[in-house]
């Protein structure tokens, strides 16, 4: 094969040398990415460390502003405003009600109170554990708080701020409660037009909060108190030794001095304080701690990384000579890693944020996990379709029209919209919806980012809906009366009212009682409301009253309007009662009237309509 000893001997040396420099090349290859990856693994520890702490924060957060959010719901709320200032068995009976709705939206609370500046309880709601039964506590068991601790810390409070308690064990007749519900209490000053008029404080059972806080597949999580005693620890007989004296605090599980600072030295333990976030004298802190399985995986795969990578240099020096560099090895770990990040940043938009991409052809390109998640459509059942099938028949075809002239000229639309999910079910979203642009600033699609407000609404909904028919209450219908009086003020667009009274409704209740009473009250008010157009209010006006603001209708509109009420009322077979009918007095605004003017005079007209036979209407 060679034509001499020395050609052969030259092609053995240089296939020697090329081995030796290829050992070399990985040798030196293989020690540089060693240390690269030891530093990556630290790094990587680290950021795994910082992601994980800022979502324990985040959840804490969002569960403790929410309770923020109900107690300052309620303060705000009309019943509650009411209440305080007329201080009436009627009114209280309401507050009660908002409270135990309240209470049903938020499954974490467990009782709901609101005591008067002189300590005593005046309403109070409490749920049976691990039911759904609320219920109020009647008035002979109410009881004088006024020397208790969390009423004398919050009283001293200034206007708008909280106050927490610790996080500690619920107790119950003077005994830790069992099975143990870590519980806080969050409290807070009432004012109303200067006036202090008590508190209002809630009992929020943290087991759930807990548990989204220690599930965590890489760290062992541990909350501390400032004594170093455990509220979540790994093993959960070692927790609430504050409590139950089981001996097990931090300085003697992991064997250090008496101080919190010794133990933020330790290399494999993360120490995050949680005092703005648990707003007590307890200074509660976050403890994560890198559990050894995880930290030996992330070096295993990385060793792995290390042998798979020295052997293909090793194999392609051979080959080839010396074509690999250090420089390339390095852009492909930070590329893969780049790559990584971003995957998992855009999984946690999908999976959060609630988004939609439309085309310029009207149909959805691209949805949100979130977005599927709330609407119960799957991803491919929306995609290629019209984002009007998520449209609620509640929404005015004005605010979509509104909304497409905006985003298709350009500017971004801000606003609420009501949607509806597959199975029927309603939700609110706070949207913001822009257009996207190519280099050529040419409108190629748009985008919508969203928040789920449904629960906000909820509460809106129950300060403005008679319990009982689900029409405008009297606090909505004097709002309507304000809004309509101020339009006529303003443009001269006339509006009128009518009240109706059912004829007779007093015999119903003495024959037949009061559950088939309340009955004819929600047959009646189903009819009034299908009778009605979407401008106009339909409410109770108190017992068995109810009141129509007919947006834009002169008399003669209203009497027509009137009339075809009477007579479906009067062809109605009711229920139990089979027949009934109503009395109607009408009044049309006029230059001299005001809201209570006007008011008199469609009671008067109802009056004339029961004196003159009833079943009639008066205008």
């Amino acid at each position: 094969m060679f034509k001499s000893d020395g050609l052969k001997s030259l092609y053995i040396r240089n296939i020697v040398l090329t081995i030796l420099f290829a050992v070399i090349v990985t040798i030196i290859t293989s020690i540089v990415n060693y240390n690269i990856k030891y530093i990556e693994i630290n790094e990587q520890i680290k950021k795994d460390v910082e992601f994980d702490s800022k979502k324990i924060k985040l959840s804490i957060k969002s569960y403790l502003d929410n309770i923020e959010n109900t107690i300052d719901a309620i303060l705000v709320n009309k019943i509650f405003t009411n209440y305080l200032q007329k201080n009436i068995e009627k009114d209280k009976k309401l507050v009660a009600s908002l409270f135990e709705s309240l209470m049903y939206s938020h499954k974490s609370l467990f009782q709901l109170r609101f005591i008067d500046k002189d300590g005593f309880e005046k309403v109070r709601i409490e749920k049976e554990r691990n039911t759904d039964y609320i219920y109020a506590v009647p008035e002979e068991l109410l009881q004088n708080k006024s020397s208790r601790y969390y009423f004398k810390k919050t009283i001293k409070n200034k206007e708008g701020s909280f106050y927490y308690s610790n996080l500690d064990l619920n107790v119950e007749n003077k005994k830790i409660e069992l099975p143990l519900r870590p519980t806080i209490r969050i409290s807070t000053n009432v004012f109303y037009k200067g006036n202090f008029y008590g508190i209002i404080i809630a009992n929020v059972e943290m087991d759930n909060l807990l548990s989204i806080i220690e599930s965590n597949n890489n760290f062992n999580i541990y909350l501390v108190d400032n004594e170093g005693n455990f509220i979540i620890h790994p093993e959960k007989e070692k927790r609430w030794n504050k409590y139950l004296s089981n001996g097990h605090t931090i300085f003697s599980e992991f064997n250090s001095s008496n101080t919190l600072e010794a133990i933020n030295t330790q290399t494999d333990r993360f120490i995050f304080p949680l005092k703005s976030y648990f707003k007590n004298e307890e200074e509660i802190k976050l403890i994560l701690e890198a559990e050894n399985e995880y930290v030996n995986n992330v070096k295993n795969s990385n060793l792995k990384y290390l042998i798979i990578l020295a052997s293909s240099i090793l194999i392609i020096s051979i080959v080839l000579g010396f074509i690999i560099s250090i420089p390339i090895s390095k852009i492909y770990l930070n590329f893969n890693k780049l790559y990584k990040d971003n995957l998992r940043f855009m999984d946690i938009i999908d999976k959060y944020v609630i988004t939609m991409n439309v085309g310029l052809d009207k149909k959805i390109i691209s949805v949100s996990t979130a977005l599927s998640k709330i609407s119960g459509y799957k991803k491919d059942e929306l995609i290629g379709k019209e984002p009007s099938i998520l449209k609620s028949d509640d929404t005015s075809a004005e605010l979509y029209k509104n909304l497409w002239n905006n985003i298709s000229n350009g500017l971004v639309w801000e606003g609420e919209l009501k949607d509806k999910g597959k199975d029927g079910t309603f939700y609110w979203l706070k949207s913001i919806i822009l257009p996207n642009f190519n280099d050529n600033k040419k409108i190629t699609s748009f985008t919508s980012i969203s928040e789920n407000i449904t629960d906000k609404k909820v509460i809106e909904e129950l300060s403005q809906t008679d319990k009982l028919t689900q029409l405008a209450n009297r606090f909505m219908l004097d709002k309507s009366l304000e809004i309509e009086f101020e339009r006529y003020k303003r443009t001269g667009r006339p509006f009128s009212i009518l009240l109706i009274d059912i004829d007779k409704f007093k015999e119903v209740n003495d024959t037949y009682g009061h559950q088939v009473g309340d009955v004819v009250l929600i047959e009646l008010s189903k009819i009034l409301k299908e009778n009605s157009r979407k401008i106009d209010t339909v409410g109770r006006w108190g017992g068995e009253e109810f009141l129509i603001v007919c947006s834009n209708t002169k008399e003669t509109g209203a009497l027509s309007f009137a009339e075809k009420i009477r007579k479906e009322v009067e062809l109605n077979t009711f229920t139990y009662v089979k027949n009934k009918t109503v009395s109607i007095g009408l009044a049309e605004i006029n230059n001299n009237d005001t809201i209570l003017t006007l008011l008199q005079r469609a009671d008067q007209k109802l009056y004339l309509a029961k004196e003159n036979g009833r079943n009639q209407v008066v205008s």
